[in-house]
């Protein structure tokens, strides 16, 4: 059955666009907020390894895979994660890499930046900072390659 037109009038005259513009209004924010994070926001890259011995002086010796070896560089941030199981410390420990060896078999020496914390015998990873990049570029390069 067909709706009289003075009805359907009336039904448009009180419709309220109020919920939908505000809406369409934040889902618009949301994808203008979520653009400006996939082009100008940063992803950290890191290199890691859990094959580690500790000097006497303190230092590390990581060995890195041949792939991420060319990638290291003296100066770059570093942190040591500890096993849960084997230390109370919750925060990473801060280090530096030292020291680069030009043959891959060769251990990355690391300088770690403690205070009275012994971790000789204990497991944990060795993450090094490599890059920083936006999802974006990250995006970009896997369809590159």
């Amino acid at each position: 059955m067909a709706i009289p037109f003075s009805r359907s009038v009336r039904s448009i005259n009180h419709d309220r666009f109020l919920p939908n513009l505000i809406a369409i209004s934040l889902i618009c924010l949301t994808l203008v907020l979520w653009m400006v994070w996939f082009f100008a926001g940063e992803l950290s890259i890191y290199s890691s390894s859990s094959d580690y011995e500790t000097r006497s002086d303190g230092m590390l010796l990581v060995k890195f895979a041949p792939a991420s070896l060319a990638q290291l560089r003296p100066g770059q941030q570093a942190r040591l994660f500890l096993s849960p199981q084997e230390s109370n410390a919750s925060e990473p420990i801060r280090a530096e890499v030292m020291n680069v060896p030009s043959q891959a078999d060769q251990p990355v020496e690391v300088y770690l930046f403690t205070s009275g914390v012994d971790i000789r015998g204990q497991k944990g990873i060795v993450k090094v900072l490599i890059g920083k990049t936006s999802p974006a570029q990250l995006v970009w390069n896997s369809i590159r390659n």
